[in-house]
């Protein structure tokens, strides 16, 4: 995945998590994970972002990087129903 630091992100926080819905639900879900992750360097640490970026990483068998996501989204809210369902 590219690091959005090398280059200007050109949406908002909500345009990504729709883009990224949207690629997640058509199967694309690398592309899914790097909107999810345009939309956290834009509004770090969203537990919902994190979950939505866990998902596609467990979908493309990157397990050790969905769970660290799902621990993630769990360190605001230890009882988050999204990463726990």
């Amino acid at each position: 995945m590219s690091d959005p630091e090398g280059e200007t992100l050109r949406s908002t926080f909500p345009s990504y998590m729709a883009e990224g819905e949207r690629l997640y639900l058509c199967g694309e879900f690398s592309k899914a994970a790097q909107s999810f992750s345009n939309a956290l360097y834009l509004q770090d640490g969203d537990k919902n972002c994190l979950v939505a970026r866990s998902k596609c990483f467990l979908k493309m068998g990157d397990l050790e990087r969905s769970l660290k996501d799902a621990e993630a989204s769990l360190q605001s809210d230890p009882a988050f129903c999204k990463v726990i369902a």
